[in-house]
């Protein structure tokens, strides 16, 4: 595929910044940096970029920052780039970190707080996007364009932010956990691993389109599926004598009051 004339640097290499790498790689060029070389080497050696000795080198070839760093390492990122003319567009992933305080470290620079889950690496994330900067149509559907790749695009007022975090780029993690507990399950009733988790794949993804396909709300199609003096009914009741319904809950809202602490500690 023909590259674009975007040119982007992505600072930080990890998990998050290596699945964004992968996919942007494929229409944009990307100027990839971290403190470890040996992680922005490895997505050059994958074709996902050009991995960069210096941030001074990423910048330079770059007009857009991808900021993919620890939140907690935001202050001494800024220090590293006070000897710079930053004249980028600023995109940053930081969970729990303001538009603000973001303002703060990058001052007269046009900024946006993006908020992706790890499903980016197979291009079905949930992209939450927010920003306090007066963007024309057409940059906010070249901001679309360029995203669109990593997932579904949902335009947010900041104040949601938090929420978005702890529900989609917290809540992917909660359900690898639900995932695992279920094959497990499987397995104590007697299948093998590789089994009980293309079982329980096939499962939630059956569950997924039925959602989509009716549009009925999630409780309807349960009683549809339960019923009397059944096995389904029975597994309910467990469901709820266990607190598990009430462990979701909290598993979310505790990931939503660590976004507002992290806020308040930036």
């Amino acid at each position: 595929m023909k590259k674009s004339s975007k040119k982007i640097a992505i600072i930080g290499c990890g998990n998050m910044g290596g699945g964004i790498a992968q996919r942007l790689s494929k229409t944009h060029q990307l100027f990839l940096y971290d403190k470890s070389l040996e992680k922005a080497s490895a997505l050059e050696k994958g074709g996902y970029g050009k991995a960069c000795g210096s941030l001074k080198e990423a910048l330079k070839n770059s007009d857009i920052l991808i900021l993919a760093i620890k939140p907690q390492s935001i202050k001494e990122f800024a220090r590293s780039l006070q000897q710079s003319n930053l004249k980028h567009t600023v995109v940053s992933i930081l969970s729990g970190t303001t538009l603000d305080q973001l303002k703060k470290y990058f001052p007269g620079q046009k900024i946006i707080r993006l908020m992706p889950n790890m499903a980016v690496i197979s291009g079905e994330s949930t992209i939450g996007l927010c920003t306090d900067a007066a963007l024309s149509k057409a940059e906010i559907s070249d901001f679309n364009a360029l995203f669109e790749t990593l997932g579904k695009i949902t335009w947010l007022t900041e104040d949601k932010f938090n929420a978005y975090t702890a529900l989609t780029g917290s809540g992917i993690a909660f359900i690898f956990a639900l995932v695992e507990a279920m094959v497990e399950s499987g397995i104590a009733m007697g299948f093998n691993a590789k089994e009980s988790q293309e079982l329980v794949e096939q499962t939630i993804r059956g569950g997924l389109s039925l959602l989509e396909y009716t549009e009925e709300h999630p409780a309807a199609l349960k009683w549809k599926v339960t019923s009397p003096a059944g096995t389904t009914i029975a597994g309910l009741r467990k469901f709820e004598e266990f607190g598990v319904r009430a462990g979701i809950l909290n598993t979310f809202l505790g990931a939503y009051d660590r976004a507002i602490e992290q806020s308040k500690q930036s």
